[in-house]
């Protein structure tokens, strides 16, 4: 089962997720974004993974679609932190980074450097 939350901000779209991002919920994530990012005009999008716990191949392959869409994508959990970085990677567009405030991972694109980016 998966929660999808659209935060629709005057800077952001945010889509808060919460549960597994696997099976029939991964094409429902996907709908969502698309339809939601059609109206985006600008704005940046942020999927947050905050509360998610699980995510399948499926699942990972969106993220890295997200991702290489500009998506930034925020996790707060170990396993998701490490995740994130394994899309990074095997996108090859991208940096995790800690956030010295926060506990999220932040995965960003090597459009914006970063020095003190891991």
């Amino acid at each position: 089962m998966l929660k999808i939350t659209l935060y629709d901000g005057a800077r952001e779209l945010r889509l808060r997720l919460e549960g597994k991002l696997s099976g029939p919920w991964v094409a429902e994530l996907r709908q969502c974004w698309q339809t939601a990012s059609s109206t985006t005009q600008g704005r940046k999008t942020v999927v947050d993974l905050q509360e998610v716990d699980f995510v399948d191949a499926e699942g990972q392959s969106l993220l890295a679609d997200l991702h290489r869409e500009g998506v930034r994508l925020v996790a707060a959990t170990p396993f998701m932190q490490a995740l994130l970085g394994e899309v990074a990677r095997v996108c090859g567009c991208g940096r995790v980074k800690e956030n010295p405030r926060r506990s999220d991972a932040l995965v960003r694109s090597h459009t914006r450097p970063n020095p003190r980016a891991v």
